[in-house]
């Protein structure tokens, strides 16, 4: 890696803080606007159902399959919510973040044992599988935990800008992030540092 792909110093603290604001104010959005439309739309619908009277077997089917499409977009945004707010880990515990990130990102999820890390470094930990999940094909990566940290495979690996700045990251946080590819899959690993 380049030196010049490096952040310049202070550029990793800037930019967590920037992306933490931007992940509250979606998960505010998500939570405090879009949920309550989706709620709204389910009564509203319901309501309506009311006003037929007897409705045909047609109808009620109809009526079943809008409110099983509501109640699983209401459960995908507050899923999505959840996992888009900072300080993940610290609400949920690392098992907690690592399995809320896999349902919002569609990833396939085995955890031999959870993560072993300090709070800031387990924090930093989820925040990278974010951040790795968020540039990969929905559905397309499978994230093993256990007690050093986590393996993602992945179709595809992180471009050269990103593999810096998660570098970076990592490394602040006392973590090691090294990627690879294997196969037809990229192996991109974030694990403590040994001597931390």
């Amino acid at each position: 890696m380049a030196a010049a792909a490096r952040p310049r110093p202070g550029e990793s603290g800037a930019l967590r803080r920037l992306r933490e604001a931007e992940r509250r104010r979606l998960s505010r959005a998500l939570h405090d606007e879009t949920g309550p439309l989706l709620c709204a739309a389910g009564l509203t619908a319901e309501l309506l159902r009311n006003t037929l009277g007897a409705a045909t077997p047609q109808q009620e089917e109809l009526f079943a399959k809008l409110s099983a499409a509501l109640e699983a977009a209401v459960a995908s945004v507050r899923r999505l919510s959840q996992a888009a707010a900072p300080g993940l880990a610290a609400r949920h515990g690392i098992e907690g973040a690592l399995r809320l990130l896999a349902e919002a990102h569609g990833a396939e999820l085995c955890v031999m044992s959870p993560p072993r890390l300090p709070t800031a470094p387990g924090e930093a930990l989820c925040e990278l599988v974010r951040d790795v999940l968020l540039v990969q094909e929905r559905g397309a990566a499978r994230i093993t935990a256990d007690e050093r940290g986590v393996r993602i495979e992945a179709p595809q690996p992180v471009d050269q800008e990103m593999e810096a700045l998660l570098l970076a990251a990592a490394c602040d946080a006392g973590l090691e992030f090294s990627q690879r590819m294997e196969a037809e899959a990229a192996i991109i690993e974030l694990q403590r540092r040994e001597n931390a």
